[in-house]
């Protein structure tokens, strides 16, 4: 059975399925083809891909559970600091985070994190959030004026610790 070249979620679960299928069988699928095959030319690196027109890791890393407590499990500021910086090191340069994530702390924390090497890496953000940009309050639904996001960005800007944001 051949992956599609692009996979979509529906492949992806698919595919899932049918080695569940074939091993409740014993049976085995051949090797897995490559899913981000670069177009004919292409300069992208194994483990690389590319994200518009930036080149990053296959693989990223989303920072919204680093901040969120679970009943009475609390993060450890510094284990997170730790898995990100050892992310880095293991070659995740795409990091994902929001305004809405904390609110405000997650991007804190990968702001705290990625200092050292910020230049190596890509941080996606989204935003458009009822946050309160002072408070971190949520409120209900999303809001898209444009001095809204400018002020938005403005923020997580300051919270990443960073000049810019790789994808916004």
């Amino acid at each position: 059975m051949t992956q599609p070249s692009n996979p979509t979620r529906r492949s992806i679960l698919t595919a899932g399925a049918a080695d569940a299928a074939l091993g409740s069988m014993g049976a085995t699928r051949g090797a897995a083809q490559p899913t981000n095959v670069p177009e004919s030319g292409s300069t992208t690196a194994p483990g690389r891909r590319m994200q518009g027109a930036l080149d990053v890791s296959a693989i990223g890393l989303g920072v919204q559970n680093m901040s969120r407590t679970f009943q009475t499990t609390i993060p450890n500021r510094a284990e997170m600091h730790n898995i990100i910086r050892t992310a880095f090191d293991q070659g995740i340069t795409f990091f994902d985070t929001a305004e809405v994530y904390g609110p405000h702390d997650s991007e804190r924390i990968l702001g705290e994190a990625s200092g050292s090497f910020r230049d190596q890496i890509q941080i996606g953000n989204k935003f458009g959030f009822n946050v309160d940009l002072q408070t971190g309050e949520m409120g209900p639904g999303l809001i898209s004026r444009p001095s809204h996001i400018k002020q938005s960005v403005e923020g997580s800007l300051q919270r990443l610790r960073t000049d810019r944001i790789d994808l916004l």
